[in-house]
């Protein structure tokens, strides 16, 4: 497949200016191209070879390359050479545009279904126990957290990363819940934004996972890609992020993958922490699943469809009608999360799952917990929430485990394990009421 002919669309634009004195504004980028809008007074433009690009609160990036005016734009061809730092510039730039997307855009699958509204439990009118008596308690590779709750790793900018990931750090450590991080892949390239995740030294006794994408790990680095990713952070644990729909529908996207399973099985056999297996919101199917036990993995959020589609946003990133309508027409593509834990669990009943995708209130986490899950992620409400204040991490972290005690008492479930018991399938007793109305 070839990569998708198309260019990022820049809000706000990126300003440039040249030794000559051109300046103005970068409308929109590609592989090896960028969309500049001159300013007035700007002259020459066919004569323009270099530019100078600065990133919002970022860096600056110098590239070389020919330009040709057009009645309204110019557009500026990088040549070879600097294409991998046009490259590493697209990179930067795409973690503070999937923040500002989903705090401002609806990201979610457009029909928001997880499958969980199909699940209802048997309530309990006689109390049976004080709310004290509850326990919450989810062991999880090795480790006793005090709710079975997971802040998943979503993404983390240039800007923005550092203030989100702190927020969200020091609230999983007051609440005793592990939390993964966004893909580490830009501090991989450029160490100098390395602090963006380095969480610990705020969030005493927090238990970090790190996040790499498998699109990463194709070449014969891929263990020493790991290993770097897990020492810059001090990880407890480390994700490996499948996300292949995004990555055909992202502009800058891979297309590669050849030499990933391999890299794969090496990783897990060889890295000194647990790895776990992570679907971006398509879901796991068992077959998936069963290969990714086989080659060594601890644990697997199934990532299901129904909350936050990349696909989605990628389109929602370019400029061309085509890559909207192919992320738009991706954005409820998947295994609904309730089914995808469901197969995957009854498969494999011992394997540590994560349920994640759409999970929004404490009623749903204990639908999720009943249907096998260890731990349940949350995504795109927490990160919403880091970018609002610093309390609003652990007031909805706090609404999500009342809603789960509420449900536990209000089933009479002492223990997390208890729910299975009381979860049916449609409304309570609706077969039987079916039956009486029918006979």
């Amino acid at each position: 497949m070839s990569r998708t002919p198309d260019l990022i669309k820049l809000e706000p634009a990126l300003p440039w200016l040249s030794e000559q004195g051109s300046a103005g504004f970068v409308q929109a980028l590609g592989l090896d191209r960028l969309l500049l809008q001159p300013a007035a007074g700007s002259r020459d433009g066919a004569h323009l070879t270099a530019i100078t690009v600065r990133l919002n609160e970022g860096p600056t990036f110098t590239l070389h390359g020919a330009c040709t005016p057009t009645a309204a734009d110019w557009v500026f061809v990088v040549e070879a050479q600097d294409q991998p730092r046009l490259l590493d510039m697209i990179g930067q730039l795409r973690k503070d545009q999937h923040i500002e997307i989903c705090r401002n855009k609806d990201v979610e699958a457009s029909d928001r279904f997880t499958g969980f509204s199909r699940l209802h439990f048997i309530p309990e009118a006689l109390p049976r126990m004080d709310e004290s008596a509850l326990d919450l308690n989810r062991e999880f590779l090795g480790r006793t957290f005090s709710a079975p709750l997971l802040i998943t790793g979503m993404t983390g900018g240039i800007s923005k990363g550092t203030e989100i990931n702190r927020r969200l750090a020091q609230a999983a450590a007051r609440m005793n819940i592990p939390m993964g991080v966004g893909s580490q892949r830009i501090a991989l390239d450029n160490p100098e934004y390395a602090p963006i995740f380095k969480v610990k030294p705020h969030a005493p006794g927090l238990f970090l996972i790190g996040n790499i994408g498998m699109s990463q790990l194709t070449g014969a680095d891929a263990l020493e890609i790991c290993q770097r990713a897990v020492e810059m952070i001090d990880a407890d644990a480390l994700a490996i992020h499948f996300n292949l729909v995004q990555e055909l529908v992202q502009v800058e996207g891979d297309r590669r993958f050849s030499g990933l399973l391999h890299g794969l099985e090496r990783i897990c056999k060889h890295l000194p922490v647990p790895v776990i297996a992570k679907e971006v919101g398509c879901g796991m199917a068992p077959d998936t699943v069963r290969r990714l036990k086989q080659m060594g993995f601890s644990a697997v959020d199934i990532g299901g469809k129904g909350g936050t589609s990349w696909s989605h946003i990628e389109g929602l990133r370019s400029r061309s009608a085509l890559s909207q309508d192919l992320g738009a027409g991706f954005r409820d593509w998947g295994i609904p999360t309730a089914y995808s834990l469901a197969v995957v669990h009854k498969a494999f009943p011992e394997l540590p799952l994560i349920a994640t995708g759409g999970v929004r209130d404490g009623i749903t986490v204990a639908k999720a917990v009943a249907l096998g899950a260890r731990l349940v992620g949350i995504g795109l409400p927490l990160l919403r929430a880091a970018l609002e204040s610093e309390e609003a991490p652990l007031a909805l972290l706090e609404s999500l485990r009342q809603g789960l005690k509420v449900t536990l008492m209000a089933t009479g479930a002492a223990r997390l394990d208890d729910l299975s018991q009381r979860l049916v399938l449609g409304h309570p007793f609706e077969r039987e009421f079916e039956a009486i109305v029918r006979a």
